[in-house]
Formats: C-alpha cells, structure tokens, sequence
C-alpha cells in the first residue's frame, strides 16, 4: 500500500517535470524560433548606437569674399529617451544646476521629444563648453545623457543684412513628412527667408553618423561604421557687406528701403530694409524665444520692405507717362505747358505741389521741377491705357524674377479694373492721378529701381539677382528683356533726369556727390498720413552708368530731402569704393 503511494507520489512529480519541461521548450522555441528575429533586432539596439554628425551649412559670402552667414561649433545636451526614460528625473537634479536652467524647464523639454526611441533629443541647446566638460565628466552615473556637437548659423552683420539673407528655423510637422530621409533629419533646421530659404538645397549639407557599440551603461565600445558628413555649399552673393552695412546705418531710426543694382549684369550691391532684426536670435531655440518682439511690433520689422512692401510711386513714376505720350505721339518734348499751380478736371480742382505754379515748362524742366500740371495734361492726352502699357513694358504690375522669396507684385489699374472690380467707369481724374503716380498705382522699390535701370541702359529691363558663385564657381550672368524705345525720346527724359540733379532749381540737387555725376528723379507720394512718403531713383554716372538705386523713406516727407540726401551718401560710398 505504502509503495503504491509512492509510486503515484513519483508520477505525479514526473509528470509536473515534464510539463515544466514543455513549457520551458515552447517558451525557448517561441523565443529563439518565432520571435528570434525580432529579439536579436532589439538585442542589437541595445548594444548598437548611431550618432547623427550634422554638416555644417554652407557660408554665404559677399563680392570680396567677406562672410556674412556661417556656422560655429555649439554644444547640445542630449538624451536618448529609452535609455534615459527610468533615470531622468535623477539626471535632470543633477544637471540642473551645471546648466542654471529649472529642472521643470528641463523636465518640460524632455517631455516635448518627438524623436524616435533610439535618436537623441534635445534637453539643453548651445551650452558653454565649460558646461559641456562637466556633464561629460559625469556621463558614467547618467544613462541616455550625451553632449553632442551642432553647428550653430552665425550673422556678423547682425540686422545689416537681414532681410537680404532671412535666417534658419526648425521644420515644421509638414515638412518632416516630405523630407528626403537621404538629407534630412526631423531635427535639421532649413531656411526659413531670404538667400537661407531661396537655395537651402545648395547650403544645407547632407548628414553623417557613426554607428558605434556601447556597453550597458551607453559608453563607446566601438565604431562599426561611419558615413561622412557633407558639407553643405559656399554661396557668395553679389552683395558688398560693407555697403550693406553703410547703408542700413543710413536708415537707422527710418522705415523704409533702400537698393543698389550694378549695372553690368543686374547683381544687387545693397538691398536694405528698415526697421530690421537680427537674424542670430532665431539661429537657437533659446534666442528664438526673444523674437516675439519682431512679430508683434506694429513697424513690422520681419518684411523685406524693398521687394514686399508696396507704396504709390508719386513723382518717379512721371518718366513713364512722358514717354507714353512721347511714343503715341501725343507730347512733344519741346512742348511747352503753362503751370498756374494747379489744373481743373472733370471740375475738381488738382493741385500741383507748388501752389504758386511753375510757369511756362518743358518736358526737361517739368522733370527737373517735377511740375504737376505738366503730367496732368500729358496723362490725360496720352490717355491710360497707354500709361499702363508703357509701365508694364518697364516691369511694373509683375515680378521682376529676383532669386529671393516673397516678391510683390504691384499694380497698375486700368479701365478693365475699374470697371470689373469697383463697377465703376473710369475718368480723367484717375488719369491724372495715374500720371504723376497716384491714385490706385502700387509698386515695390524693387520695381522702381528695374525701371530705372532700363531708363539707364537704354531699354534693358535687367533681371535683378542676388546669387554670383556656387563654391567659387561663377554662375550670374546678365538675363533681362529689351524695351521698346525711341532713342530721342529715351534721351529727352533722360535729360530731364540730368536736370534734376544737376540744376539749382532740381528737386533732386542733394543728391549730387562731388567728381560723380549722377541723374534722378524724385518722388513725394501720399500715404494717408500727416508724412508721404520720400523716394529718390538715380544712377550714375550719368554719362556711362555703372550703377542705379532706388531710395524710399516711409513717412519721410519730401523726397527731395529725406530720399535725396540719403541717396547722396550712398553715391559717395561707391565713389569711394570704385564702384562709379
């Protein structure tokens, strides 16, 4: 009896052992059979480790070879989320003070990462390297913690060029669905405005890492392999850095813009804007958390005010109806108009800008005094349509294709417009005001000086461009579009444009730079406001020019004044320089 006992006793044992056995098999068959992929896999990330090695940007240089945008070395404190999730809160207590940042500050940026389990995120951006010593010395007792190197966008001109060269940012979710994973990473910063934005494909490089073994506590082992980083390309502009700054100086504590074009093959020398910014804050997500100043200020400091903001041109847009009626036949440039002070149309009363009248006044003084009623009546003999025809042979109501992003376009109303648009015919009235560029008429400063590049080239409407070399390698050339002229009466308003300048009663007189003559027009437009605004465009020399611009002071009253003598400084600079 007492045998068979333990003979069940046994059996039972053999039987519970041998179900353990089962279990333990399937279980090492599960393991090692069925999800053996999947557990090698994920024993390999635990011991494998790639570290992403970012490209610096490509420089942007100026016509001398002076940098304007770079990048320097910077250092990130970093996590890897996985390996540091158990551990963080521990981490983030003693790092905290090495770093002086909160440790909810710190707890907040972890908390935010998006990155994948085995990429690194962001936990302190742009430390000292005092800082990142520290760290790194104590990086045994913190798993998941790296200090990892980035290069960092840099603006020496700070706000000088800001607008010309816009500046980096982050991706936003959109574009890290459509990134080309071979060139980008979900952490790359791209360019967000200006050269930094119109050819991020040449300057922003192509990423690196190092795949690299590491033991249980994250420490290097060894490379496995390691993709070089590509650098991304060198841009050099055909801007001078120096007259970029000069001129933004000119324009400190003024809105407005300002734009200088070589004319050889149309490159930009200056394209300046006022109030601007400074491109080094949004270069980090600490300095971009100071830019909200910029986005909420009412002066708008973040438009490129030359080829985006859009003003009524006054007085500079005359040369365009001059010659409408000249090339329909409706003006002669001997032709004289009495100026009385003013000119009744349709029984409204259209003053000129000096009350007391000009006189007796042909097409040269009727530019040089910029005489109202003279370009009342030729408006309204030329008629408007050949107004607007003339303005957008000469690039008005069009982009002018400039190698940067956000172009304006303008305008230049007619009857069509009018008509469809207001349901309202069109009178002599708004002829007059088309005339002596009033009244609907918008353009950019961009627009204005094309204008008077091709007034200055004899008919070539150039195209403005701001790129001259890829790493050394020339690329510009002259493009552009012939406008259809009359040499004699091309040199009538150019005569008038002489005149401006050059006489004692031309409204453009402080323009003037001694050893230089230059030739221009300028304008008075009203703005709405108690202040029109004062633009000035010239070139220069007026016998073989090498160089034109365009001046336009918001709010800044007569052009002749405020425009004219800012454009005076700038003529003396590039005499200076060699440029004229």
């Amino acid at each position: 009896m007492v045998y068979q006992k333990g003979e069940i006793r046994a059996g039972r044992l053999s039987l519970f052992i041998f179900i353990l056995i089962f279990i333990i098999f399937i279980s090492l068959f599960r393991l090692q059979v069925l999800k053996g992929s999947y557990y090698y896999e994920l024993s390999e990330k635990n011991r494998l480790r790639v570290l992403y090695l970012e490209p610096p940007r490509g420089k942007i240089l100026d016509r001398k070879g002076r940098t304007i945008a770079a990048s320097r070395l910077s250092f990130n404190c970093t996590v890897i989320p996985r390996e540091a999730k158990s551990t963080i809160h521990e981490t983030i207590r003693v790092i905290s003070p090495v770093l002086k940042v909160d440790e909810l500050r710190l707890e907040e940026s972890f908390k935010k990462s998006k990155a994948g389990a085995f990429q690194s995120v962001i936990l302190a951006e742009d430390i000292s390297l005092a800082e990142a010593i520290t760290i790194e010395e104590m990086l045994d007792s913190m798993p998941g913690v790296l200090i990892e190197t980035r290069p960092q966008r840099e603006y020496p001109y700070r706000d000088s060029a800001a607008h010309l060269l816009g500046y980096t940012g982050p991706m936003t979710d959109q574009e890290k669905e459509a990134i080309d994973p071979l060139e980008y990473r979900p952490t790359d910063w791209v360019g967000r405005d200006g050269v930094e934005k119109f050819y991020e494909n040449y300057l922003h490089g192509r990423a690196g890492g190092i795949q690299m073994e590491v033991n249980s506590r994250g420490r290097f082992m060894r490379s496995l392999g390691v993709r070089e980083p590509r650098d991304g390309r060198n841009v050099e502009l055909t801007v001078d850095a120096e007259l970029q700054k000069f001129t933004q100086d000119l324009l400190r504590n003024k809105k407005g813009s300002v734009i200088v074009m070589e004319l050889g093959e149309g490159g930009i020398l200056a394209m300046n804007s006022a109030p601007s910014f400074d491109s080094n804050l949004f270069a980090s997500t600490r300095g971009r958390k100071e830019v909200g100043r910029y986005l909420q200020a009412v002066h708008s400091p973040m438009m490129n005010r030359g080829i985006r903001g859009q003003f009524p041109p006054g007085s500079i847009f005359k040369m365009i109806t001059a010659l409408a009626g000249l090339e329909n036949g409706k003006l002669k440039s001997t032709a004289s108009f009495h100026c009385p002070g003013f000119l009744l149309v349709g029984g409204k009363r259209f003053n000129c800008w000096d009350h007391s009248g000009h006189g007796a006044q042909r097409l040269t003084e009727a530019l040089a005094h910029s005489c109202d009623v003279y370009f009342y009546l030729t408006g309204i003999s030329a008629g408007s349509e050949s107004i607007y025809s003339k303005a957008v042979e000469f690039g008005f109501s069009q982009k002018s294709g400039i190698d940067l992003p956000g172009e304006g376009i303008g305008f230049v109303p007619n009857r069509e417009w009018k008509k469809k648009k207001k349901n309202q015919a069109w009178y002599d009235g708004d002829t007059a005001n088309l005339a002596i560029g009033q009244g609907f008429l918008q353009v950019t400063p961009l627009q204005a000086l094309v204008m008077t590049a091709a007034l200055a080239t004899n008919g070539d409407r150039l195209a403005p461009h701001v790129l001259h070399k890829i790493d050394g390698v020339k690329v510009s050339e002259r493009h552009g579009v012939r406008v259809p002229m009359t040499p004699a009466y091309l040199e009538a308003v150019k005569k008038g444009l002489d005149a401006a300048v050059n006489t004692e009663t031309g409204t453009g007189r402080l323009a003037r730079y001694p050893g230089v003559r230059v030739a221009g027009k300028t304008g008075t437009s009203q703005s709405g406001q108690p202040e029109d605004h004062a633009w000035f465009v010239g070139y220069a020399p007026a016998e073989k020019p090498k160089v034109a611009m365009v001046v336009l002071i918001e709010h800044g009253g007569h052009g002749g004044v405020a425009a004219a003598s800012v454009a005076h400084e700038i003529f003396g600079f590039l005499k200076k320089e060699n440029y004229l």
